[in-house]
C-alpha cells in the first residue's frame, strides 16, 4: 500500500464511508478506490482535490502527510475568499539543468543551474531539464523545459518518465502489455524500445514549460 493510499483509506474510514460511497461522491468506480488504497495506482492531481473535499481533509496532507489532516484543527484558517484548491498548491522553485551526459550524473553534485523556474505543483524531489529530443517533439517541442519529480518512480501505463536506459537518460512514454518505451513523434522514424526487464525509472514528468523568446 502506498502512503497516499494509506491516507485515503484512513480518512475514508474516519468518515465511515465505504469504498462504493466514496466512489459515488467523487465520480469514479469502486475498483478505482480499491486500486488507490492498495497502491496499484495513484490518483491524478485533478482528482485529489475532490477526494480531499469528500473526506474533509487537507489536500496537502493527502498528498504528503504534512500538517494536521483535519481543517478544523488548523492553527489559522486559510486566507481565501472562497475555497479554491488551486490556490493552495505550493509554488516551488525548480532548478533548470542541462540534459545529463549520463544518467548517473543526476545523482552527483549538480552543476550551477541555468536558472530556477517557479512552478505550482506537488513534487517532493523536483528538477527540470531542457529537452532536445525530436522523438518526443509531439509532447515536448525541442527546447522545452520539462519538470520531473524523482520521488515518483512507480510505473503507470501512459505516463511519461525519465529512464536510465543503458546508462543514458531517456525520456519516453511507458506502456504495459507488453512493456515498452514509446516515442511521441512519428513511430516510423523513431524506435519503440522493448525492455527485457522492468526499466529503471529516474523520475516522472509533471509539467512542460516553453519560453517564447
Amino acid at each position: 500500500m502506498t502512503a497516499i493510499g494509506q491516507r485515503i483509506r484512513q480518512a475514508r474510514k474516519n468518515k465511515n464511508f465505504s469504498q462504493t460511497c466514496l466512489a459515488e461522491i467523487i465520480g469514479v468506480t469502486q475498483p478505482t478506490i480499491g486500486n488507490w488504497e492498495s497502491g496499484h495506482h495513484e490518483p491524478r492531481h485533478a482528482v485529489i482535490s475532490r477526494i480531499a473535499e469528500a473526506l474533509d481533509v487537507r489536500r496537502l496532507w493527502l498528498m504528503s502527510g504534512m500538517e494536521d489532516p483535519v481543517d478544523a484543527k488548523a492553527i489559522a484558517p486559510p486566507v481565501l475568499i472562497e475555497p479554491n484548491p488551486y490556490l493552495t498548491t505550493p509554488i516551488v522553485h525548480v532548478a533548470v539543468l542541462d540534459w545529463p551526459h549520463k544518467a548517473s550524473d543526476l545523482k552527483k553534485k549538480r552543476s550551477i543551474p541555468h536558472r530556477h523556474l517557479a512552478a505550482s505543483l506537488w513534487a517532493l524531489q523536483p528538477f527540470a531539464l531542457i529537452v532536445q529530443d525530436e522523438a518526443m517533439a509531439n509532447e515536448f517541442p525541442v527546447g522545452s523545459i520539462v519538470v520531473f519529480d524523482a520521488a515518483r518512480t512507480k510505473l503507470y501505463d501512459g505516463e511519461l518518465y525519465l529512464f536510465n536506459w543503458n546508462g543514458a537518460a531517456l525520456l519516453r512514454r511507458y506502456r504495459c502489455n507488453p512493456c515498452r518505451l514509446e516515442p511521441t513523434a512519428d513511430s516510423s522514424q523513431f524506435e519503440t524500445l522493448f525492455p527485457k526487464q522492468e526499466p529503471v525509472v529516474i523520475a516522472r514528468a509533471l509539467q512542460m514549460v516553453r519560453d517564447l523568446a
